[in-house]
């Protein structure tokens, strides 16, 4: 299906984002807030497309939904950011991965009226142990969970809803309306940080080196992740895709981040701190294939 194949292609692009995200936050002194706040106020800029892709005001209700949804992704990048500033990029982007479609099933059964099927259902359970398997941290022989763990699975509750209110949206709106309804309520939400004056201070202090050093990185990775956002929108706003489904392939995702981890842990370990030795390698490996079980579960009809 044309939708499964986008939203794959798109989680790569994810993977690239996310690994960059890491790097940002945690090798430079821009802080959570900052990095979130940068994100979505250039959303600003989709807003001048609606002279060449035009705009019908949806009417006040799907309106109010459609920039409420957009500020929700702000709040969600936050926890995003924050998790990934404490805790290793293979190990909070899994732990996402694995929650949102959990979350999902429950989030649209309960909006949308999605029902899943038994055998899905099922697949859903696969994700949950190779989740878990992912998010352990081995010390001294003692398994426990990073330390990002509870912000990574509040992420991931705020993901699944975020998607499952894009999904609601496009049942009834066409593709650029919801798209440009998205972006507003991104800008929106990012404007709201500016009222807490810690956050001012920590967004507006950010030395001029450090935002100049940071801008070969940053600005193509915000494009690369509107890039992937545009596809992912595009693949749930296609009738008869299913967001639980398209949430779960998000497998791919971290299956991408750990396989990048491996290669820049390495060859770049000053930058790349992943804990990679052989027995984290074979774990990591078993989960994805535990995740792999279950994503093969989803296709069966």
């Amino acid at each position: 299906m044309t939708w499964i194949a986008i939203t794959i292609v798109a989680h790569f692009f994810n993977a690239i984002v996310s690994t960059t995200d890491k790097y940002l936050v945690s090798n430079t002194v821009l802080k959570p807030v900052t990095y979130t706040f940068y994100s979505g106020v250039f959303q600003v800029l989709f807003l001048f497309l609606i002279p060449f892709v035009g705009f019908s005001f949806p009417g006040n209700r799907l309106f109010l939904i459609g920039v409420g949804t957009g500020a929700l992704f702000i709040l969600t990048l936050l926890i995003f950011y924050k998790a990934l500033k404490i805790s290793e990029a293979s190990r909070v982007v899994p732990v996402i991965g694995a929650t949102v479609p959990i979350f999902t099933v429950f989030l649209s059964y309960l909006i949308l009226e999605e029902f899943l099927t038994s055998i899905q259902i099922l697949a859903f359970a696969f994700f949950v142990i190779g989740g878990f398997l992912l998010s352990l941290k081995q010390t001294w022989g003692v398994f426990s969970l990073f330390p990002g763990f509870r912000l990574a699975v509040l992420a991931g509750f705020l993901f699944a809803l975020y998607y499952t209110l894009i999904k609601f949206l496009y049942l009834d709106l066409e593709f650029f309306d919801g798209f440009i309804l998205l972006q507003a309520g991104g800008f929106v939400g990012s404007l709201f940080l500016l009222i807490s004056k810690s956050n001012r201070e920590k967004i507006f202090s950010t030395p001029d080196t450090i935002k100049k050093g940071t801008a070969y990185l940053f600005i193509p990775n915000k494009i690369l992740a509107a890039v992937a956002a545009i596809m992912i929108f595009y693949a749930i706003s296609i009738e008869g895709s299913k967001i639980s489904i398209i949430n779960s392939l998000q497998a791919f995702q971290y299956v991408f981040v750990l396989f990048f981890a491996i290669i820049l842990s390495r060859r770049v370990p000053s930058l790349f701190h992943e804990q990679m030795n052989r027995k984290i390698i074979r774990r990591k490996v078993v989960a994805i294939i535990v995740i792999g079980i279950g994503l093969f579960l989803l296709t069966i009809r």
